[in-house]
């Protein structure tokens, strides 16, 4: 199930974020939790696993005109590097639901796993 991330949740979004390869230090976590915070137009959604009901999947997004653009993409560790590519494609049909009129597409660093999992369709 595929959530927008609350105020009292930015410790797991802080947890998560802390996988991503770029993000060095709790610095530069910090700095990218803020920048999605600062912005109406930007969002942190968080997949929450329906058997665990751990969350699993972070996604940096942000709208823009008549788009919603995946910035960001984590995996937390227990999602095992198989299963990324179902996953994914489940996680594109839950933002084409929660976005029905908006384009879901990727960022320069993103595009290849959105076409990835809009293929699964």
């Amino acid at each position: 199930m595929l959530i927008i991330v609350r105020k009292d949740q930015s410790k797991i979004v802080m947890g998560l974020l802390s996988y991503s390869p770029n993000l060095t230090d709790i610095v530069a976590v910090q700095r990218e939790y803020d920048w999605y915070q600062s912005d109406d137009n930007r969002d942190i959604l968080l997949w929450r696993d329906e058997n665990t009901h751990h969350f699993t999947v972070l996604l940096g997004v942000a709208s823009v005109y008549n788009s919603v653009v995946i910035r960001r993409i984590v995996f937390s560790p227990e999602v095992r590097h198989d299963q990324k590519l179902e996953l994914g494609s489940k996680i594109y049909q839950a933002l084409q639901y929660q976005y029905p009129d908006q384009v879901i597409m990727g960022s320069i660093a993103t595009q290849k796993y959105v076409t990835k999992w809009r293929d699964m369709q």
